[in-house]
């Protein structure tokens, strides 16, 4: 509608001043070196438009006629790069098949688009089937020159160097992934697990802040990566210096207050200043988050006391809280260590039936071989553990090794926030379970750090 309105206007100013020259066409007269030229207005006026119209037209010829060089040249590029770009599908598509000397000839074919994005890939995927490392990495290392496989290039070649052993390599190739929203959480989560591995604390706060800003990871899982990595600091910080810091625990208990391996590491350091110390905080903690580790670490500590002692401390530890399996389970270990075969008895009989584990039925067994040396009752016990709902472990759920005990790194397959606590259908020893304070899925952060560095 504005542009008829526009074209209207413009129509009628034309039209006005067409007539009204029309009715005063004027006289011009120009006098040059003795000519005389005398003409109308009208007359001048479309002189001057014929003009400026030629000019336009010889411009045209002029740029037409110049241009056919850079014409010709462009449209054999074009030509050229459409027919690379054909081989290079046809290429693809027999590596596909596995045709690897097919695909290596038509590789050679479009050598037209050498070091370019689409030939680096063609190139990158033959020579990695192929097997030829040294120009695998070269190729891999110039796709870092260009936008469209600089993400692809980080990932083979961190890849790559972290297979070899080669962490810090690796670490300084995934340092080049661009920060954005658009790039993919696995570029941020591997950084963060790099750093962890080479123990940079700077790198790993860095990356803590870019997967804050830059993913969809939600506050309650960043929180929960931040207590586990501020316990292996913890951790580290006392082992290398033989100290006694309670700044990394604390933030570790802040980020996850009832996560058992830190509490039973700060109770650790507490009970090594004053024995009364670590002991209360036991106890405050239990009353929220109990765990059979917590009760494992009060029988350690307390190992050298009288046996009655031991049994009576954790007898006090478990009335703090309602938890039926963990407080019974954690008494009918310690009476069977010092051999109170009732209260043991007593203990498991608390516990209802469907929920016995794996490791109950075999404490039953137990149980009847040294109290009654029943045999048959003992065989008993074992056949309906074989049956019986699985224990829970420290297990990774990358490699399903299982541990005694909780560690940010897997000693197996190395990979990071992988050891959990959850139900193993293979484990090694007695195995405690039920209505822990981490029943984890693997899902988001936690889902990705445990995939690894994975192609």
């Amino acid at each position: 509608m504005l542009k008829i309105f526009s074209l209207f206007i413009i129509l009628s100013v034309v039209g006005y001043v067409t007539i009204w020259v029309k009715k005063d066409p004027g006289a011009i007269a120009i006098e040059w070196h003795g000519w005389l030229i005398e003409t109308s207005v009208p007359i001048i006026i479309s002189i001057t438009v014929l003009l400026f119209l030629s000019s336009i037209f010889i411009y045209w010829i002029f740029k037409k006629v110049f241009s056919i060089p850079k014409t010709i040249k462009v449209n054999y590029k074009t030509k050229k790069t459409n027919k690379a770009k054909n081989i290079i599908i046809k290429a693809f598509s027999a590596k596909s098949m596995g045709e690897i000397e097919l695909a290596e000839k038509l590789s050679k074919e479009a050598k037209y688009l050498n070091n370019t994005p689409l030939k680096l890939l063609l190139d990158t995927e033959i020579n990695n089937y192929s097997g030829n490392e040294n120009t695998y990495i070269q190729d891999l290392t110039k796709m870092l020159d260009y936008p469209e496989t600089m993400l692809l290039g980080v990932k083979n070649l961190s890849n790559f160097y972290f297979n070899k052993g080669n962490l810090k390599k690796a670490t300084k190739i995934i340092e080049r992934t661009l920060h954005s929203k658009n790039t993919p959480n696995w570029f941020f989560l591997t950084a963060l697990k790099l750093n962890i591995l080479d123990k940079n604390w700077e790198g790993i706060l860095k990356n803590l802040k870019y997967i804050d800003k830059y993913t969809k990871i939600g506050n309650a899982e960043i929180k929960h990566i931040k207590s586990r990595i501020y316990l292996f600091k913890a951790s580290e910080n006392n082992e290398d210096n033989n100290t006694m810091n309670f700044k990394d625990i604390d933030l570790s208990l802040k980020f996850d207050p009832s996560f058992a391996p830190s509490i039973i590491f700060k109770a650790r350091l507490l009970y090594k200043k004053d024995n009364r110390l670590g002991l209360n905080y036991i106890k405050k903690s239990w009353k929220k988050f109990s765990h059979p580790d917590i009760a494992n670490f009060v029988s350690e500590i307390y190992n050298d006391r009288p046996k009655n002692e031991l049994l009576n401390i954790i007898k006090n530890l478990t009335k703090l809280n309602n938890n039926t399996f963990i407080n019974n389970l954690a008494i009918a270990k310690v009476a069977i260590s010092i051999g109170s075969w009732s209260v043991a008895r007593q203990s498991i009989k608390i516990i209802p039936e469907k929920d016995w584990t794996k490791d109950v039925y075999i404490m039953m067994a137990d149980l009847e071989k040294k109290e009654h040396g029943n045999i048959s009752k003992s065989n008993y016990w074992i056949k309906k553990a074989e049956n019986a709902n699985l224990d829970y472990a420290w297990g990774c759920t990358s490699c399903t090794y299982v541990s005694k005990s909780w560690s940010l790194i897997c000693p197996k397959c190395n990979n990071v926030n992988t050891i959990k606590w959850q139900q193993f259908s293979q484990y090694e020893g007695s195995i405690d379970k039920k209505n822990s304070i981490e029943m984890i899925k693997p899902n988001g952060i936690i889902g990705e750090l445990k995939t690894g560095i994975e192609r």
